[in-house]
């Protein structure tokens, strides 16, 4: 449902930019580099989930032929995060979960660095371990971070010292209370959402090289947010951060997990002790799955308050969220996914805590979506029950309550150019809503709506080069959503150029200008803006050096094909090449464009009451149907179909928005159906490995329809709104509401499991016998 445009490059189904690249196997990954005289690194890691490190023993690990260099905590006493800056490099005093890096080791080849990991002795004193974060609120609960009160923090963020709550978000609107006393029927339940791996094909990577001559420290690293990740470094170093150079080739997935700094700190804190030589620092799956980030445990309180006719007055929720041993990014997450378990609805009143909980698990880091796909299933779960029990139609009961042009949101900001109706109606349309389920079959429609991550900003350059190619400097990182191709086509567009002549360089924070993260679906909205401005002053410099040397005035110019022409004179102009040269006679030099963007008027949340006028840039807007078989039997749920609409704003290239949504389909049904790490009594991870993780084959993916509907942005370039993390946010919610029109019972815990969902038709007949 993409509208066609006159437009030469936006809207285009363009091929992929990367995709030779990448099919024949030229792209370059961080692991793929070899530097002269590089070391190669190897940690190791607590096995114990809390425990006092006694001492440490290096000595025979030394010894080892082709070691160059062993660090332990104390020889790089630094912390990092820039939510609250509780994680060291390597871990000094204590270590707080099952794989910590206590030790790292630099040396001449992987077998010299594996065989001193063997040797190096440490000494613990176990202390009690905290896995649910339920215990760890109680008072009596052991500290995980005794001294988190004189951590250095975000203001926006509210620790409680002396807990083990790194953050506690607030949000107060209206008169609670009133609402629940005047509700018609009032409803309450639980729900939890489950911890999974991101699972991205590409290891996490990095390669640190410290130049002690010059005081530079370059990294290689496969990581979504290179100044994010330099300016964390060189705060956590006290360094300003030019003496930091952050480079990111190719990733081969993201998903969250490698936004901020993750695998980076070990190998600078090597590099720093290698007189110059290059340190390589590669993942194994293993400690992928039980050393990186995890999307963590969430449990959800709702009580929802409802008038007759299916109005939703009042919401009371309790979001406790498992952080694991760090905060990483979860008081940011706890923020963002709380004031969302509102969904996409009007609810005039409403009193939300979210908990952000030190546990010592595996922390947890950022997942696409962040945290709506767990509050969906929460809020879109309770969706059904309460249209069912008040007999009204689950998608007429959404239709009632869909946020509009013009209402305000949980926080307070009132919401323009919304899609969620033209996303709604869309999908029950392709689902045939109306249409009679055969025996054994279910349905289900929900609607989502997620923010992008602000006040943050972005900032680009476009450069035209002396042959009149054009070169696009962002710090967006591609990672198989297309960013580069998508930021090619609008610069292409603004700039006038062809796109084949548009070429856009991987980030590198030495040349690439300022951006936040390639996070939170915001890359094609912020930076697509500075793009599209950066690329406008490059046409504008274009069009004043071709009217000194066309001699006509800038009015009567136009820019196409790479060509500047006076209009009405197709044979008069003059190409980006003749364009490009700085050329005597002419009182200009090269040609590069500068942008920005900032979203007008984003304002942080009041601590106390979670309001502001603005909290993001754009909103969102999502509708996902499902249709399921249940074998009554096994428990088994098979998907029949998905049919997943995404309110696009403007579709920059209809492939792309297909492709993101087709790839966040598979692997949310993945996420609910299959996926789920499971640790021990002791905070061992039993399944790290995808022997044993469980985790969707293409076999296993149901045919997905992607629907795309257009409700443009007033501010996004060429009206584009984000589109990347919402195919993943409702799938859970749907597939669960699917199962309960099918069989009539309700699952409130993830995954959807045979197991569990045998055990509810099990228990629903019990009780239907019980009562018979």
């Amino acid at each position: 449902m993409t509208t066609e445009t006159a437009y030469q490059s936006v809207g285009k189904r363009v091929p992929r930019l990367d995709a030779l690249e990448k099919v024949t196997g030229r792209a370059l990954f961080t692991a793929d580099i070899e530097l002269p005289r590089m070391l190669v690194a190897r940690v190791v890691r607590s096995p114990l989930a809390h425990a006092l490190i006694k001492g440490i023993d290096v000595s025979a690990a030394r010894r080892v032929a082709g070691v160059r260099a062993i660090v332990t905590g104390r020889d790089a006493p630094y912390l990092y995060n820039m939510a609250l800056r509780d994680q060291p490099f390597l871990t000094i005093e204590r270590v707080r979960y099952v794989g910590e890096p206590v030790v790292a080791i630099a040396a001449e080849d992987e077998d010299a660095a594996a065989e001193a990991a063997e040797l190096v002795r440490v000494e613990y004193e176990p202390l009690p371990a905290v896995l649910d974060p339920f215990a760890a609120m109680r008072p009596e609960a052991p500290l995980i971070h005794p001294r988190l009160g004189e951590y250095a923090r975000d203001p926006s963020f509210t620790p409680l010292p002396g807990t083990n709550i790194c953050n506690h978000f607030k949000l107060r609107k209206g008169d609670v209370e009133a609402a629940f006393r005047a509700a018609h029927e009032v409803f309450e339940d639980s729900y939890y959402s489950h911890p999974i791996q991101h699972c991205p094909l590409e290891p996490h990577a990095a390669i640190a090289q410290y130049e002690p001559a010059s005081g530079q420290l370059t990294v290689w690293c496969s990581n979504q947010s290179p100044w994010f990740a330099a300016d964390d470094l060189a705060a956590a170093l006290g360094w300003p951060v030019h003496r930091v150079r952050v480079v990111c080739p190719y990733l081969g997935g993201g998903f969250g997990s490698k936004h901020g700094l993750k695998v980076e700190p070990v190998a600078v804190a090597l590099a720093l002790h290698t007189d110059g030589r290059p340190v390589k620092l590669v993942c194994s799956r293993e400690e992928e799955f039980s050393a990186t980030v995890v999307r963590g445990a969430v449990h959800i309180r709702l009580r929802t308050a409802v008038t007759r006719e299916g109005a939703i007055i009042a919401r009371q929720a309790e979001v406790v969220w498992d952080t694991g041993a760090y905060a990483d990014v979860g008081p940011l997450l706890c923020r963002n996914g709380s004031y969302s378990v509102t969904g996409p609805y009007r609810i005039p009143n409403q009193w939300i805590d979210g908990y952000c909980v030190y546990t010592n698990k595996l922390v947890t880091g950022a997942f696409r979506g962040y945290g709506i796909m767990e509050m969906a299933f929460a809020y879109e779960s309770q969706m059904d029950s309460i249209a069912r029990a008040l007999g009204i139609d689950p998608v007429e009961m959404r239709r009632r309550n869909l946020i509009k042009d013009g209402d305000e949101t949980a926080t307070g900001e009132v919401l323009y150019n919304v899609g969620l109706k033209a996303a709604l109606e869309a999908c029950a349309r392709a689902m045939e809503w109306e249409r009679p389920r055969p025996p054994g079959r279910g349905k289900a429609i929900v609607t989502t709506a997620k923010s992008s991550v602000a006040p943050s900003g972005s900032a680009a350059f476009v450069r035209l080069n002396d042959d009149g190619t054009v070169t696009v400097m962002v710090s967006t990182t591609e990672m198989g959503q297309g960013s580069r191709t998508v930021m090619a086509q609008m610069a292409a567009e603004a700039l006038g150029a062809r796109l084949e002549d548009v070429q856009v360089l991987a980030a590198d924070t030495l040349f690439t200008p300022p951006d936040r993260s390639t996070s939170s679906s915001r890359s094609t909205f912020h930076m697509g803006n500075a793009v599209v401005q950066a690329a406008g002053d490059a046409r504008e410099q274009l069009i004043k050096k071709a009217s000194a040397l066309l001699e006509a005035h800038p009015d009567d110019l136009e820019v196409r094909e790479s060509r500047v022409f006076v209009k009405g004179v197709p044979d008069r102009y003059l190409t980006f090449r003749e364009l490009a040269a700085v050329r005597p006679g002419v009182d200009m030099g090269p040609i590069l464009g500068r942008g920005s963007f900032v979203p007008a008027g984003a304002r942080p949340l009041d601590l106390e009451t979670g309001q502001s006028p603005r909290i993001t840039a754009f909103w969102l807007y999502t509708s996902q149907g499902v249709e399921v078989e249940v074998d009554r039997e096994t428990g088994k749920v098979r998907v029949l179909r998905v049919v997943s609409v995404h309110d696009a704003g403007r579709s920059i290239n209809p492939d792309a928005c297909e492709a993101q949504i087709e790839g966040g389909v598979a692997q949310a049904c993945s996420a609910a159906l299959l996926e789920e790490l499971v640790l021990d009594e002791e905070g061992r991870l039993l399944n790290p490995a995808f022997g044993d993780y469980l985790l969707a084959t293409s076999k296993d993916v149901p045919p997905i329809s992607p629907v795309i509907v257009e409700v443009p942005h007033a501010e996004g370039p060429y009206g584009a709104k984000g589109l990347g993390e919402g195919p993943t946010t409702g799938i859970a919610a749907a597939l669960a509401n699917a199962i309960e029109d099918a069989t009539g019972v309700r699952i409130r815990e993830l995954p959807l499991t045979p197991e569990r969902v045998l055990r509810a038709l099990k228990e629903k007949e019990r009780s239907r016998e019980e009562a018979t």
